[in-house]
């Protein structure tokens, strides 16, 4: 058997909540990418309209994640994130085989930005993160997050916002 590795993909240009195609645990999805960065506010400090283009940073983290991250690589992480999730209301546990009908990534978030760290020091945000849906917590959801092209952890969906 012969396993060939896709072609990259390069994004030149994408505006605030667009849609791209993105391979998510070998399936190709419909994902919105939204910024939740330093590029979301005008130069006032007032928050933009939707469909604002997305800036050079972020079109290149973006293509870093699309290229390079494979969301089956994750599937242990995953699953032990829900079931500690789980712990707390309830007796069912899943194993990373049962990730793909836990978790429904929807979207792409980007936070380019100059604040990447709580002002106590103790969460650094995702500079790029897979988001969705979750079973494990219906109310905040998922989110995979990465920074400096490393993967950074699992939490709820509010990681990103």
């Amino acid at each position: 058997m012969f396993l060939f590795k896709r072609k990259p993909v390069t994004i030149t240009k994408l505006n605030d909540e667009e849609a791209i195609k993105v391979r998510i645990f070998g399936k190709e999805k419909e994902l919105v990418v939204f910024s939740t960065g330093d590029n979301r506010v005008d130069e006032n400090g007032e928050p933009k309209d939707s469909n604002f283009a997305l800036s050079k940073k972020e079109i290149e983290c973006l293509n870093w994640l699309i290229n390079n991250v494979n969301l089956n690589d994750y599937k242990k992480e995953i699953a032990k994130y829900c079931n500690i999730e789980y712990e707390m209301w309830s007796d069912k546990r899943i194993k990373p085989k049962d990730v793909e009908k836990e978790i429904s990534i929807t979207a792409i978030a980007i936070n380019v930005s100059e604040i990447w760290e709580s002002n106590d020091g103790s969460l650094i945000y995702p500079e790029i993160s897979f988001y969705g849906d979750c079973k494990c917590d219906e109310e905040h959801g998922i989110c995979i997050g990465f920074r400096d092209k490393k993967y950074l952890g699992i939490a709820s969906q509010d990681w990103t916002l």
